[in-house]
């Protein structure tokens, strides 16, 4: 009887260890989170310059049993993308434009009814420009006789020019600095460019009025700090901060601490920094310049 007793308990026993080991091996896994690997596609980690459109293929396949009920992207904590589906098998294209970010760390992650998770995660490094960086730059007023008016960036230089020796060079003006207080114009010292119609400021043959190929360059005033000026290193934040929906033919009423952001007329974008202002019709402007390279 014990014999029989002992052989019930033991098949008993192992009927629950095979019951359990089943029930373990037969348990839902995790959903994924796939991308599509066609050309085209970011499929993994990956370098952008900036204002790049990088396209994401998503492909999201369930365990079998728990559908997938939300998908999120958040890139660099914020979230850009939420899904709320309830399916196995969810596939949807994404496009991301690269910013002035160092670096983009870009997380999607698909969540099931059971509140199982899966989360992929893809690195975008800036790949970014070059640029010139110009610490101090004075410049004259119109009526300033020991200090030039005129600015080129041509040739990945700074170049400044008196009057008459910018109108020999007049394709390679860039900007120009004046001051002028009238009853209908009070634009105190400003930053205009040949190409931007102020006319009635500098005098005589070789004024830019007189010229026939005029340059515009564009003004866009920024929220930049002086100091978030000095850090930049790439073109990434210039071309982030120039707004040419907003530019202005001119940047007026100049104020030590402003940084304006530019665009010329061969394309480079720049940001400007004014370090000091002084005087009027004979004054001075001193500026700091970071511009793309040629």
């Amino acid at each position: 009887m014990k014999k029989i007793l002992l052989l019930c308990g033991m098949i008993l026993f192992a009927g629950l260890m095979f019951t359990s080991c089943t029930k373990d091996e037969e348990e839902p896994g995790l959903p994924t989170v796939a991308f599509n690997q066609n050309s085209g596609y970011v499929t993994g980690n990956t370098t952008a310059a900036y204002g790049d459109t990088l396209m994401f293929g998503i492909i999201l396949q369930g365990n079998g049993t728990d559908n997938i009920v939300k998908f999120e992207v958040m890139a660099n904590d914020s979230l850009i993308v939420e899904s709320v589906i309830n399916t196995q098998r969810y596939t949807m294209d994404i496009s991301f434009i690269k910013g002035a970010n160092a670096e983009d760390i870009v997380k999607f992650t698909a969540t099931d009814i059971a509140g199982n998770k899966k989360e992929e995660t893809i690195i975008i490094t800036g790949a970014f420009g070059q640029i010139n960086s110009y610490t101090t730059i004075l410049m004259g007023a119109q009526d300033n006789v020991a200090t030039e008016s005129f600015l080129s960036f041509s040739d990945n230089q700074a170049t400044k020019y008196f009057q008459a020796n910018a109108f020999n060079n007049q394709d390679k003006i860039d900007i120009f600095c004046f001051y002028e207080n009238t009853a209908t114009h009070q634009n105190m010292m400003s930053l205009g460019s040949p190409g931007s119609n102020i006319t009635g400021v500098f005098s005589g043959a070789s004024s830019p009025d007189n010229y026939t190929v005029k340059n515009l360059t564009r003004f866009y005033k920024t929220t930049l700090t002086a100091s978030q000026f000095d850090a930049i290193q790439n073109d990434a934040v210039l071309l982030d901060s120039y707004n040419a929906a907003e530019a202005r033919k001119k940047a007026s009423v100049l104020a030590a601490g402003e940084v304006y952001a530019i665009n010329t007329q061969a394309g480079l974008t720049g940001l400007i920094k004014v370090i000091a202002v002084s005087g009027e019709e004979t004054g001075t402007l001193e500026i700091a310049v970071k511009i793309q390279k040629q």
